[in-house]
């Protein structure tokens, strides 16, 4: 089991990302350094004293934060999310994807 600076780390990645701000934008409106930043979104080090402004910048709470269960994804939603994705790749990755899968079989 991944433990909770990795979730979260990855948590305010995805959420950053979501809202469009890059890694040094929201260091810059944390007050911490992008270094710093990305060591938390990498699940290296726990952001104890900018864990608030974090979730202000993102505006979201504390509590959203944490919710992980968007990470348990079951089989049938992962090849729902496959299957969707295939129609805005381009014919190289579709090529590529093709090989990728194959050698697994």
């Amino acid at each position: 089991m991944n433990n909770i600076k990795e979730l979260l780390g990855r948590r305010i990645k995805e959420l950053r990302k979501h809202k469009g701000i890059t890694q040094e934008k929201l260091a810059e409106i944390v007050n911490i350094d992008q270094r710093n930043l990305s060591n938390i979104e990498c699940g290296i080090t726990f952001p104890s004293k900018s864990l608030g402004a974090i979730a202000d910048a993102l505006d979201i709470s504390l509590m959203d934060l944490f919710d992980f269960n968007h990470t348990n994804i079951n089989q049938q939603m992962m090849k729902k999310f496959i299957q969707n994705s295939l129609d805005n790749l381009s014919e190289h990755d579709i090529k590529i994807l093709y090989r990728l899968v194959k050698s697994m079989i």
